[in-house]
């Protein structure tokens, strides 16, 4: 469900940026600091692999498909991790329809005040995504690392606590 939502809400932006603006043309929501910036990346992220738009796309088939085996396969139960695998399979999914449907992704939001490459919802919604699953497989690691530290103490301690 929330692959779904991101996904239309991904579209759905694109669609008003593309018929409402020209390619390349800017809008100030915040001058010098951000603006709409109307792109077409024919390339993945930061413009690698221009023009690599069939091997762009099996990638992205690829990715969804691992998503969803993982989402199915460890996330029951785990309300945060299908969370954040719904914002990963949302933007990959948004991202891909781009590529399938236009040969280019649509990329708008574009950070002046750092020159931060153009991005658009779906590639914040991969982002943030990521961000969360690392940070959540640091915490395992952390508390599994914790765990074997306490068993090894009761060993040297003999049991003893």
């Amino acid at each position: 469900m929330v692959a779904g939502i991101v996904a239309a809400i991904d579209q759905l932006i694109k669609w008003i940026i593309s018929t409402h603006m020209a390619v390349n043309s800017a809008i100030p929501i915040w001058p010098g600091v951000l603006e709409l910036l109307y792109v077409q990346n024919r390339g993945a992220a930061f413009s690698i692999l221009l023009n690599q738009t069939v091997l762009l796309i099996v990638v992205a088939v690829v990715v969804i498909g691992v998503i969803v085996y993982i989402n199915r396969r460890y996330a029951k139960r785990h309300l945060r991790l299908q969370i954040a695998l719904g914002l990963l399979l949302g933007g990959a999914v948004g991202n891909l329809i781009d590529r399938i449907r236009l040969g280019y992704v649509i990329d708008y939001v574009y950070i002046e005040a750092i020159h931060y490459p153009v991005f658009n919802f779906a590639d914040s919604c991969i982002v943030v995504s990521v961000v969360y699953l690392v940070l959540r497989a640091w915490r395992a690691r952390d508390q599994e690392v914790g765990i074997h530290k306490k068993a090894q103490t009761k060993e040297v301690n003999h049991g003893k606590p």
